[in-house]
């Protein structure tokens, strides 16, 4: 490990007898199934993860904010030894330039989740995100030639290569969405053993990924998205979230599911991306055999 990831934590850092902080992280990637990550990881009995708000994005959005404010989200220091586990999922941390040390300074032993998902296949589902919840209305290839950053977060290597600058290789678990989709039970194998948790008490249930569809009612879902994100910049996240929990949500985003492109569209477009999944293979030591399977349509 690099030195800064071993050594105590800088100025944001605080010693673990006076606050919690979180023994794990998800840093990624946006629409790679994070949400059923954190809905697998909060219904365990020994793993904490924020109610309050699903996305703190301290790291990136919000470092300046202090680590007072980040561990506000976190259990109290009298109720921690009740978790094996304590963590948060913000999937635009691969992202960030600034993130691994930052994470690395403050959060000394953490360890990472990354969970990653066929490139174009994520790009899709970006599209289909837009579709759902900015009442967008153009095709793929439209959406593609205007927002070509949907593409490039799929060069997953050179952002990985960042944390493992930081991070030793164990402390790591990568996670492949198409694998865990078809072999959830593998899966929660996985975290149960790289989080020293019981694997039996993961919700068997929670199996299902949300698709993206296009909203029956666009207008006004494009509405609540908006409205949605000026009561989270005020702190009032709770009403937001119990929206959620009654269905509101659910209701003005749902509608007709976003239609497969063109199979020959991700072959096309997956060959940009061979000497980035082979560098990936190589420096996590895993097997993306699945993404090599360019036939068939995308998921949302």
């Amino acid at each position: 490990m690099n030195e800064s990831g071993s050594r105590a934590s800088g100025e944001q850092g605080l010693s673990s007898d006076k606050v919690t902080l979180p023994t794990f992280v998800g840093i990624g990637v946006p629409r790679a199934g994070t949400t059923w990550l954190h809905a697998m990881l909060s219904g365990h009995p020994d793993v904490f993860m924020p109610s309050v708000r699903k996305e703190i994005r301290f790291f990136d959005l919000h470092f300046d904010h202090g680590v007072d404010w980040y561990q506000a989200f976190f259990s109290s220091p009298e109720a921690a030894h009740s978790y094996a586990a304590i963590g948060e999922i913000s999937p635009q941390y691969l992202y960030c330039e600034e993130c691994p040390d930052r994470i690395s300074q403050t959060l000394p032993g953490v360890k990472l989740i990354l969970m990653l998902r066929h490139p174009v296949d994520r790009a899709y589902s970006h599209y289909g995100f837009v579709v759902q919840r900015r009442n967008y209305r153009g095709s793929f290839e439209e959406f593609l030639a205007t927002r070509p950053r949907a593409l490039e977060k799929g060069y997953y290597y050179r952002y990985v290569s960042r944390y493992l600058k930081r991070f030793d290789r164990s402390d790591i678990l990568p996670l492949v969405f198409e694998d865990a989709v078809r072999r959830r039970s593998d899966v929660r194998q996985q975290l149960a053993s790289f989080l020293d948790v019981a694997v039996e008490g993961f919700p068997s249930s929670q199996d299902k990924v949300n698709p993206s569809t296009a909203p029956r009612f666009g207008f006004l879902s494009n509405l609540a998205v908006q409205v949605g994100r000026r009561l989270r910049r005020r702190g009032l996240e709770r009403i937001v979230d119990l929206g959620g929990r009654i269905g509101l949500r659910r209701l003005l985003t749902s509608g007709t599911p976003i239609p497969r492109p063109d199979p020959a569209v991700k072959r096309e477009l997956s060959r940009l991306f061979d000497d980035d999944i082979a560098a990936l293979e190589s420096c996590l030591d895993i097997d993306l055999s699945s993404w090599r399977k360019h036939e068939g349509g995308l998921n949302a």
